[in-house]
């Protein structure tokens, strides 16, 4: 087995000093840009690969990050990671992530093992299970640097990315009843989820200012899946009064809301109009298409990762700082009877 390339390699073959090539490979400003690029181009020939456990030693920093996201399959935490990479790998880190499944045990130990692996920091949404935070708590007690996004608490006192959850619910809901609905139902979730509570205060809000009432029988809860969804709609359908609209806190409980209503004979938008939350990919291909509300994904992981980065360099971060990515209302035929085919 070939043995593996040293700086001391690249520094014999060059007739340079080891720590001329040690402080190139650092882009350190007294070494010429002709210089640099002769040690990367002769570190690229003899495949020269930087021992990170001897930085990591040296530095106290690995130069990773961990992110931990409810679902990995989702579009829209896929978008988070490819606007959190898109910041990490101009700075030269890596980025590893877990998904926690929603699960918060799953999500525990993929903290805890990042961890265990010294990552430089960390970006965490939250699972829909999560009511405990020992596990965050000890990334602060730790001393690792911390952001969460989308899915968050207000007992974590950390710098945090999120959507303006009240006031995107509110614009959904305003559009339904502009568009003809009257008794606007509420699919959400779990009691303790901070998202639920924010777009319920918008749901509730917009009824309020349209002179419509809050009917509690309209407000239900689910676990968030397709299959509970359609079920909670399908009760919904069966009552003595039912819904003209439904809006859902995500798009999986929209797209559950769809297949109910479609089973049960009924026109979308037509008797029953829906909007979602997400806007994920399969939002535009349901029929009818899913209105829904388009979280800007990319923008939220590019700022969670600058937030993230700021720490870990030391520059002054509020530790409570929050910052709102509004989102933008996409309005498509399961809302809007002009948009029918």
């Amino acid at each position: 087995m070939k043995k593996a390339a040293t700086i001391k390699d690249i520094a014999k073959e060059l007739g340079v000093s080891v720590s001329t090539v040690s402080r190139a490979l650092q882009d350190k400003p007294e070494i010429s840009d002709e210089t640099k690029q002769l040690v990367r181009d002769t570190a690229a020939k003899l495949q020269y690969r930087p021992n990170t456990m001897a930085v990591a030693l040296k530095t106290r920093k690995t130069y990773s990050i961990g992110v931990v996201v409810p679902q990995i399959v989702s579009f829209f935490y896929a978008t988070v990671v490819q606007g959190i990479e898109q910041v990490a790998n101009e700075l030269g880190y890596q980025v590893f992530v877990s998904s926690s499944n929603e699960d918060m045990i799953k999500e525990m130990q993929n903290v805890y093992g990042f961890l265990d692996h010294r990552v430089d920091g960390m970006i965490v949404s939250l699972s829909k299970a999560t009511d405990e935070f020992v596990h965050i708590h000890r990334i602060e007690g730790d001393n690792v640097p911390l952001v969460l996004f989308d899915r968050t608490s207000k007992e974590i006192n950390v710098p945090k990315v999120v959507a303006n959850d009240a006031d995107a619910a509110y614009m959904a809901v305003s559009h339904l009843i502009e568009n003809g609905a009257k008794r606007v139902a509420l699919i959400t979730g779990p009691e303790h989820m901070l998202i639920g509570r924010n777009r319920f205060r918008g749901y509730r809000a917009a009824l309020t200012n349209h002179g419509l009432p809050i009917d509690n029988s309209l407000i239900v809860r689910c676990n968030l899946t397709v299959d509970n969804a359609k079920q909670a709609t399908s009760e919904l359908l069966n009552l003595k009064n039912p819904p003209d609209a439904i809006f859902g806190i995500n798009d999986d409980v929209a797209i559950g809301a769809l297949y109910a209503i479609k089973e049960k004979g009924l026109s979308i938008p037509d008797d029953v109009a829906v909007v979602g939350f997400s806007n994920s990919r399969r939002s535009s291909y349901m029929e009818p298409a899913l209105s829904t509300l388009d979280q800007n994904p990319l923008k939220i992981g590019i700022l969670a990762a600058k937030l993230l980065f700021d720490q870990i360099e030391g520059k002054p971060v509020a530790e409570g700082k929050e910052i709102i990515v509004p989102a933008t209302l996409i309005v498509r035929a399961s809302s809007d009877k002009s948009k029918q085919n």
